[in-house]
């Protein structure tokens, strides 16, 4: 079993068959939650939060877990997050590596989302075990390894916000996403 607990609130919007929480789930990797009755405080994954995921939320996330919201992009906006309980944060741009979104800036699924989560807050190990549920996570990986690398080392959000606007030459290169 993991270290870090890895919860996932399902919204069944996705083809099972490809669905990358649910083999998360049956791999043990992860655990599905209700939202009504879950109790935890975990760091939850959130593409529309104003703090940015840095290596600073590793105890957190050791403590606490990390939450990933599985929802089509398609059907997705910011009420799907209401009264989720935890803190709420937004991965730094990565590109995916997924068939379907593939090259997409910030369109991940969500095992590519709580992978990055991992890596960033210093939890290689269980970021490999990720890397082994799908082919293309190697994909993934080769896309993203000197992000991730350099997301992770950085100290602060300051320095993570200049690492994103060096790298992508702004501080929001999400494709098609709409912020409030």
């Amino acid at each position: 079993m993991n270290i870090v607990k890895v919860y996932v609130l399902l919204y069944r919007e996705d083809d099972p068959s490809k669905n990358t929480a649910l083999k998360m789930i049956r791999a043990g990797l992860a655990v599905s939650i209700n939202k009504r009755s879950f109790k935890g405080n975990p760091l939850v994954l959130n593409p529309y939060s104003q703090e940015i995921l840095g290596q600073w939320f590793k105890e957190h996330v050791e403590k606490h877990g990390v939450l990933v919201v599985d929802a089509s992009w398609r059907k997705l906006d910011r009420y799907k997050f209401r009264s989720i309980k935890g803190i709420h944060v937004k991965l730094p741009p990565l590109l995916p590596g997924n068939p379907v979104n593939y090259g997409k800036p910030c369109i991940l699924s969500s095992i590519e989302a709580v992978a990055a989560a991992l890596y960033i807050t210093g939890f290689h190990d269980e970021y490999r075990k990720l890397l082994g549920l799908y082919k293309w996570m190697s994909t993934f990986h080769s896309l993203n390894i000197e992000l991730l690398e350099s997301y992770s080392s950085a100290k602060n959000s300051e320095e993570l916000t200049n690492i994103i606007t060096t790298y992508w030459g702004t501080l929001n290169p999400c494709y098609n996403l709409q912020y409030d």
